[in-house]
């Protein structure tokens, strides 16, 4: 169908576009820094940053030039040949991290999906097939293809797609006891975000560090940390996991990584990388040339000073949204580490509310579940950029 130049952007895509997302009634024209711009020229602080991928903001400048300085050589080889900008990438990812391998694909779920196989690869070679059984947290979020999906704790994501692979099963959050019943000789791996975003914002407790810590030693098992949203710097540790002591043995990276590109990785010990063989997985596009470039240039802007950035800022916003907790009577408390920041709210007010009032400020935030706020601005804030924010989100709050 041909959209009708006289409708409504939004109208169009309705036209056109799949009907799988709720989307907003702002056309967007461009980015810049911290900004984006409809096409009236109008500024809104984007505190959403492409869901956490737009690490380093809009147009970031060294981004554009790997790009553009990658596409003068080519653009895709596939993964038949040697791909130095993905040798590169890997590199610096192995030397930052300490890992000792790296796989790279094309976004979050591929990257768990990647995991997933590995470590029941791992076992099966090693003639432990009897280990299969995946443990993951309830609220948590893993991707939307189907074993990301079975490692999703959130069974409404599940429904109507009919059977999904097996041998998932969903702990609370932080529950330790839980977690100790479900792990046995027969588990595989437990998978966990450092930082459940998505699932409402939640961090890890010092007493769940710990019983992983001590599952993994007692019983084998592997540990896999989906550092899709809270990894690459976005808590001020280049690893999510860095700030609370896990010890994992897979990786999974994305969003950020790739400064706005379709990019993820999975980072392995060569214990499981010395068990998988040629055709025990594969992409076409995964490590794109163009895409790693473009990551290589985000790790190295990270690693040059943007991890200190990231928690004075984190520090600021806390403390500003600690001060709004205080003001309004509907604000619960403050959740998250670094610059992945929410708010939950007293389930009387819709979060959806909050987010219409902010976008009325020129503030763009987003939902978490649970009924929370969530803010995830890109890693190179300002000071005045976050001070903006809370007096927007201030004044949106103002209007509830």
């Amino acid at each position: 169908m041909e959209p009708s130049c006289t409708k409504s952007f939004l109208e169009q895509d309705k036209e056109i576009i799949a009907p799988l997302y709720g989307k907003s009634d702002i056309e967007f024209v461009k980015g810049k820094g911290s900004y984006l711009f409809d096409k009236e020229g109008t500024p809104y602080l984007d505190f959403v940053a492409g869901i956490a991928v737009n690490a380093l903001g809009h147009q970031n400048q060294g981004i554009k030039e790997a790009v553009l300085n990658q596409m003068d050589k080519f653009n895709h080889i596939s993964n038949l040949y040697v791909n130095m900008p993905q040798v590169e990438l890997g590199k610096k990812l192995l030397q930052i991290t300490k890992f000792d391998k790296a796989f790279f694909c094309n976004s979050g779920t591929e990257a768990n999906e990647g995991a997933i196989k590995f470590a029941r690869k791992y076992f099966d070679r090693k003639g432990e097939g009897n280990r299969q059984k995946i443990i993951t947290f309830v609220n948590s979020f893993h991707g939307r293809t189907f074993a990301a999906l079975s490692a999703t704790g959130q069974p409404a994501l599940r429904q109507g797609f009919g059977s999904m692979p097996g041998d998932f099963v969903h702990v609370a959050w932080n529950d330790c006891e839980a977690l100790k019943k479900e792990v046995d000789n027969n588990t595989c791996a437990i998978m966990l975000e450092s930082l459940a975003a998505e699932g409402g914002v939640m961090t890890l407790s010092s007493e769940m560090v710990s019983t992983v810590n001590s599952l993994q030693k007692e019983f084998g098992v592997l540990v896999i940390v989906d550092e899709v949203q809270a990894g690459t710097g976005r808590l001020g540790t280049f690893l999510g996991f860095e700030k609370y002591g896990l010890k994992p043995d897979l990786v999974t990276l994305a969003k950020g990584i790739g400064g706005g590109l379709p990019l993820g990785a999975v980072l392995l010990r060569e214990f499981i990388a010395d068990q998988l063989k040629p055709g025990d997985h594969g992409t076409t596009f995964g490590g794109n040339p163009i895409a790693c470039a473009a990551g290589l240039s985000v790790v190295n802007q990270i690693m040059g000073g943007i991890l200190e950035n990231v928690k004075t800022r984190s520090a600021q916003l806390k403390e500003g949204l600690s001060e709004l907790v205080s003001k309004y009577g509907f604000l619960k408390e403050v959740r998250g580490e670094g610059l992945i920041l929410g708010i939950a709210i007293d389930e009387a007010v819709p979060v959806a509310n909050i987010i219409n009032a902010a976008r009325k400020e020129k503030l763009m935030v987003l939902s978490a579940k649970g009924n929370v706020l969530r803010m995830l601005p890109a890693l190179t804030l300002s000071e005045a950029e976050a001070a903006e924010g809370l007096t927007k989100l201030d004044a949106a709050l103002s209007n509830i």
